[in-house]
């Protein structure tokens, strides 16, 4: 039997088959996120662009489903996800860029708040080298909240401590309201899910930013500076000098040795620039003493809630024009005027 011989056109078709089988389709490369958890995920992505860092989102990836979130052959190997659903834990790598609570496309990382969106963590995807396409499970990064949270939380002993109101978030479209409490080293939280009483939440709208108040509640710790409280009760205090000097603190302060250098007070926070690119963002104190240092006149204590480092200060002296402030321990006089 004899067997004809293949024609160039066949010959052709066939080696074009092969390798349609063997090479990956440049439409169906992409990056995507893949939902294998219970619930329906809020996801958004972060990544370098040819110009400058890029925040995407959000997208909502239902149950068994996967959301294109970068499309075509990926031309780099790391991108950043953020997942934000109530219910869910999120592990991140502390890795920061700027996300807003509506569908954004955000240019830069940096000056966040200043240019009104929000500075969270986002985690890294490692996609592998020379890969042009990934599928990432959300799963590896998230885990369900305790459900046991709640009652753990009821039996804990009462909680009384003294902190500044910093404000609330009240419309925050995938996860519960809460108000953010700063004292004593510590980032405090109350959400709005039910275990606050609805006149409790109603009086905190209420409380200017920077006050001082007294909690009463259960706390639970969520992070090495951050906690959890259902309060019982709050009790605006009356001013004393702490209140009146931060109250003083608060607005725009340009460095008298470095133009470049500033920072803003707002409520308990402090947001450091450079060049006017936001570089960190701090939480405050105003104490008798600070870490070993005590003495006569008030001490600033900042920390930075995302770094995990904190920092002491004394205040030499305070105007209505002029701040200085003396770093602990080298003692290094640092001169601030006010500029708004």
């Amino acid at each position: 039997m004899k067997c004809s011989a293949m024609s160039l056109p066949d010959l052709r078709l066939l080696l074009v088959l092969a390798m349609s089988l063997v090479l990956p389709s440049v439409a169906q490369a992409a990056l995507d996120l893949c939902n294998d958890t219970s619930d329906p995920q809020n996801v958004a992505i972060g990544y370098k662009s040819a110009d400058s860092w890029v925040s995407e989102g959000w997208w909502q990836v239902p149950v068994g489903e996967c959301a294109e979130v970068v499309p075509g052959v990926l031309p780099r190997r790391f991108y950043y996800l953020r997942v934000e659903t109530e219910g869910w834990v999120f592990t991140d790598d502390k890795l920061g860029f700027c996300v807003d609570d509506d569908d954004f496309s955000i240019s830069g990382d940096d000056s966040c708040a200043r240019r009104g969106f929000r500075h969270e963590n986002f985690a890294r995807i490692d996609t592998g080298p020379e890969t042009p396409d990934y599928s990432h499970s959300l799963s590896l990064n998230l885990k369900p909240a305790d459900p046991d949270r709640a009652a753990r939380i009821a039996t804990h002993p009462q909680f009384v401590s003294e902190a500044v109101f910093q404000g609330c978030e009240t419309e925050v479209a995938s996860y519960s309201s809460f108000c953010t409490f700063i004292g004593t080293g510590r980032r405090f939280l109350v959400y709005d899910d039910g275990r606050t009483s609805s006149k409790l939440w109603q009086q905190m709208q209420e409380i200017p930013r920077g006050r001082r108040v007294e909690l009463y509640g259960q706390r639970e710790d969520l992070f090495d500076t951050t906690s959890e409280l259902v309060l019982t009760a709050l009790v605006v205090q009356p001013e004393n000098r702490f209140d009146r000097l931060l109250a003083s603190l608060q607005g725009l302060w340009l460095s008298t040795m470095d133009p470049n250098d500033s920072f803003r007070v707002s409520g308990a926070e402090r947001i450091n620039s450079y060049a006017g690119a936001e570089t960190s963002v701090e939480y405050i104190s105003l104490q008798d003493s600070c870490a070993d240092y005590d003495g006569e006149g008030v001490f600033l204590y900042t920390w930075d809630n995302n770094a995990g480092t904190s920092l002491c200060y004394q205040i030499t002296r305070i105007s209505d024009e002029e701040l200085a402030l003396t770093y602990l321990p080298r003692g290094t006089e640092l001169v601030y005027r006010r500029e708004g």
